[in-house]
């Protein structure tokens, strides 16, 4: 049986920035689905290529009985057409789900992931990881996203990305369950800070750092500096526990003059004399302790 109106599903396809393979999944869909409507199970074939598809049912059930070839095969209509894909671009997974993917191109300074079962979503520039952005990855290169909520305006495909807070805490929760305390990004969201149990702490750690030299990778960021949880019998002990670790970590060049419940005092290298690096480190303190008022020397 020739399909109808290929121009048409060729440009709806084109809209959605989808291949011909999963125009012809998601129109076997569509009239499978169609069919179910009317209370039958069919298997249907579509090749695009040869304007050519091919329905059948079963006359019986489980292992009993023949397929049966149906000669003029109920066709879904644009919108049943349209309705179908987006339910297969939606039906990816919640919002915040980490998959692994493979690049497959790019578009509008973003780039376009194929997933499994042969579909695509899209990571828009403003959240690709920040080795991404200054470098795309090859194609064919496969890669952890986490997908989002929305959808994209223009291509109609799933959002992703591989940026930000939420990101971070969840493949390296992913990866290391139970082990992260708490997490601050910075420099851009190109830095980020994680907290854990000294224990965990000692184990990211062996090896020269391989696992965190792993995850670094794996989250396309330029850094990842680890603090051990405050030591104390009290939350201020506890605070200033993690924030001497943090500025060892972070900055070991510099020295702390000064710790005050308010206030603290630290000494910059003179020979560092960076003031993007200055500025970078102090937000970051910022965000780990905001109550702090800092004093740079």
């Amino acid at each position: 049986m020739n399909i109808a109106d290929i121009p048409t599903i060729k440009q709806i396809g084109t809209e959605y920035g989808w291949t011909e393979r999963q125009l012809e999944i998601a129109l076997a869909n569509a009239i499978r689905h169609s069919y179910l409507d009317k209370g039958m199970l069919v298997e249907v074939d579509v090749n695009l290529e040869l304007a050519d598809i091919t329905v059948r049912r079963r006359n019986g059930y489980g292992e009993h009985g023949v397929w049966i070839d149906i000669n003029n095969p109920i066709l879904p209509t644009t919108k049943q057409l349209i309705g179908t894909m987006e339910m297969m671009q939606w039906g990816d997974g919640a919002p915040g789900r980490i998959i692994e993917a493979e690049v497959a191109g790019f578009r509008d300074g973003g780039i376009i992931y194929r997933i499994q079962d042969d579909k695509f979503v899209m990571i828009p520039e403003n959240l690709l990881s920040v080795s991404d952005f200054h470098e795309k990855p090859a194609t064919g290169t496969r890669q952890v996203i986490a997908m989002c909520a929305s959808v994209d305006a223009a291509s109609k495909m799933r959002i992703a990305t591989r940026r930000g807070k939420e990101f971070v805490a969840a493949v390296t929760e992913e990866y290391y369950p139970d082990c992260i305390s708490g997490i601050w990004m910075g420099a851009s969201n190109s830095w980020a800070v994680i907290r854990m149990k000294p224990e965990h702490m000692s184990e990211w750690l062996e090896k020269d750092g391989i696992n965190v030299k792993h995850l670094q990778s794996v989250l396309g960021l330029r850094r990842i500096t680890l603090i051990p949880e405050g030591k104390g019998e009290t939350q201020l002990e506890k605070r200033d526990s993690e924030i001497k670790h943090f500025i060892n970590n972070a900055w070991k060049a510099c020295k702390i003059q000064m710790l005050e419940p308010t206030r603290i005092v630290i000494h910059t290298p003179l020979e560092q004399q960076d003031p993007r690096k200055l500025r970078t480190f102090q937000s970051m303190l910022q965000k780990i302790a905001p109550e702090l008022e800092q004093v740079i020397l």
